[in-house]
């Protein structure tokens, strides 16, 4: 005997033995599988479809559309063929094929014409049968079909999985109901609250975390007694979550849960506030089911994250009142209130107000970002002319220009877009997008400022023709806190924080923002709104 042959004997009888572990031939059918079959031929649109599975004598059918016959011998069964790939088996017109034109189930019923067949792999990775489908007449299956029927084999291999799983139930029962109290303890341990649902609705799992928080076990009193208990609330904690907003219901009913704070009120504890995120366990059936949502605690990091917006602007304030006096004051010290000063003290004056004014900005930056990230920066949208808003920030900005000996230019035009904006947050993204360009070009350049209208968009640009920015810097420039890696950057100053900003800007405009740049060759900042159709 050849090492082939003894090869080959070899993994039949591998493949054979993976397919009794199974203990599947010969069982009743089981919804999985007809549902498996049902959808293929349907998809597929064959008359006949199968998941057949090929011992040593023959090929049985765990399921079958279209065809009366449970079983066929294996001499004659297209999927004894198949199951030699591990890729789908297609036969377009099995009367013109050498290994099949003989073949009773060709020449007789059911009159095979066309067969395609995706192999299907028990757990341990052998071929045990097909999922296939049958039309008595020549055809090809599309390239979508082919996909499909490669899922639908893949959907047939979990089964396989699940069967393992639960043949192996009797046998593992005192190791699984380990488990199980292994995992209830597991749950009861974490600090975050979990909940469950079965596809009814019906509460099946509720952890000792979460019993705390609700001052209950929910479980164990009547849904019409929970609001005896506690309350849900909005994240203000003072509105009332309404019923259809809940996080396990929404969960349930299919939506995705991602991030979604709501708030606590149990009898004899203080507002709780918590962060949940969960989902269905099983989305592939469609509609309500079975769900889970994982629920933490974020209490003090609202506590705290309310105590450092308070202090900002508590700091802010306080630091504003004598910034401004200083400021005031050295306006008038360097206007020649008290007659003209020396140079030395002129140039010291000169670097204090330079200084002042960049504090008095990163005051304004912190504040600005606090509430944007507190969601307490309300805009004030409205329709109004793109054009006149940019020749102001040029015109507010003409400073920066002549301190950084460039200048700018608004690329003249017809077009004067409409556009539903905040004028004077828009102002504050034109005017950091000037500064910057104005800061990062070569002195005696000329920065322009072009509007283009593309389909329902118009993009502002801020070109400059300055130091540039590399590629992988670029992705960083409107993260907060980012100063690029460049000593000439570090040399012209900043808060890190004017990009981050002018990106939650315009993104509440539902704009976009970005930049286009080379290293050495000039950057172009952009930003782009929706056009609206209003008339003024």
């Amino acid at each position: 005997m050849s090492d082939h042959q003894n090869t080959a004997e070899y993994r039949e009888a591998r493949r054979l033995e993976a397919l009794a572990r199974l203990q599947i031939l010969d069982t009743p059918s089981e919804q999985a599988f007809d549902d498996l079959t049902g959808l293929a031929a349907r998809w597929l649109d064959t008359p006949i479809a199968l998941v057949s599975l090929v011992d040593d004598q023959r090929q049985w059918f765990k399921s079958r559309v279209g065809l009366a016959a449970e079983q066929t011998p294996r001499e004659l069964a297209f999927c004894a063929h198949a199951i030699q790939a591990h890729e789908l088996f297609e036969v377009p017109d099995a009367a013109r094929d050498e290994r099949f034109c003989d073949n009773p189930l060709v020449t007789g019923e059911p009159n095979i014409r066309f067969y395609a067949g995706m192999p299907i792999a028990s757990p341990d990775g052998e071929l045990v049968g097909t999922l296939c489908v049958i039309d008595r007449v020549p055809r090809e299956l599309s390239e979508v079909q082919q996909d499909t029927l490669r899922r639908l084999a893949r959907t047939a291999e979990l089964q396989l999985q699940l069967r393992i799983s639960l043949l192996e139930s009797e046998q593992r029962a005192t190791e699984l109901e380990h488990q199980q109290a292994l995992n209830q303890r597991l749950l009861d341990s974490i600090t975050a609250g979990v909940v469950a649902c079965n596809d009814t609705g019906e509460l099946t799992l509720f952890n000792n975390t979460a019993r705390l928080w609700h001052g209950t076990d929910v479980m164990k009193i009547p849904a019409s007694e929970w609001g005896l208990y506690y309350d849900l609330y909005e994240p203000d904690g003072q509105t009332p979550l309404a019923i259809e907003a809940i996080p396990l219901l929404r969960a349930w009913r299919g939506e995705a849960v991602e991030n979604t704070e709501i708030s606590i009120a149990a009898v004899g504890q203080p507002l709780r506030q918590v962060l949940c995120s969960g989902g269905q366990l099983y989305p592939e059936h469609g509609g309500p089911g079975a769900a889970i949502v994982v629920m933490h605690d974020i209490t003090e990091i609202r506590r705290a994250s309310n105590l450092k917006s308070e202090f900002l602007a508590t700091v802010s304030h306080e630091l504003r009142t004598p910034l401004t006096a200083i400021n005031g004051a050295i306006g008038l010290l360097r206007s020649g209130a008290i007659g003209n000063l020396p140079p030395t003290s002129e140039r010291l004056l000169r670097i204090a107000q330079e200084n002042s004014q960049r504090l008095g900005e990163l005051i304004n930056d912190l504040l600005d970002m606090e509430k944007l990230e507190a969601g307490q920066l309300d805009l004030q949208l409205k329709p109004q002319l793109l054009r006149p808003i940019v020749q102001n920030a040029l015109e507010i900005n003409q400073p920066y220009a002549r301190r950084y000996q460039v200048s700018w230019q608004l690329e003249s035009g017809a077009a004067d877009p409409i556009v539903r904006v905040d004028e004077r947050r828009l102002q504050q993204v034109l005017s950091n997008y000037l500064s910057n360009a104005a800061k990062f070009s070569h002195a005696g350049g000329l920065i322009q400022v072009q509007l283009l209208i593309e389909g329902d968009e118009v993009e502002v640009q801020v070109v400059d023709q300055g130091i540039g920015i590399a590629e992988e810097q670029q992705p960083l420039l409107f993260n907060k806190f980012i100063q690029l890696d460049n000593s000439n950057a570090r040399q012209r100053g900043g808060t890190g924080l004017g990009l981050a900003i002018c990106k939650e800007l315009v993104e509440r405009m539902d704009g976009q923002v970005g930049v286009r740049s080379r290293e050495g060759a000039g950057s172009c900042f952009w930003f782009r709104l929706p056009l609206s159709r209003a008339v003024l």
